[in-house]
């Protein structure tokens, strides 16, 4: 009976700890762009995009190629 009910411990917290993994691995992939964002954001004196066109489709393509290396590392690692 002992055994059974540690069995069924260790699967519970194996379980959590594949959720845990989940859960941070999504919240890497929001945190990111939410990083580069909000410093890109509060730089008002020297925007890229006052002198260059291409000021924001730069930043949101760094955002995006971060965001799909963060992606499959997560799945070549199962997390996601």
């Amino acid at each position: 009976m002992t055994t059974a009910i540690q069995v069924n411990v260790a699967m519970i917290t194996f379980g959590e700890t594949e959720v845990t993994k989940r859960l941070a691995a999504w919240g890497a992939l929001i945190a990111v762009p939410t990083f580069i964002a909000s410093l890109y954001g509060m730089n008002f004196k020297h925007m890229p995009e006052l002198d260059w066109a291409f000021g924001y489709p730069v930043v949101v393509g760094a955002m995006a190629l971060i965001n799909i290396l963060l992606f499959r590392r997560f799945r070549q690692a199962g997390w996601l």
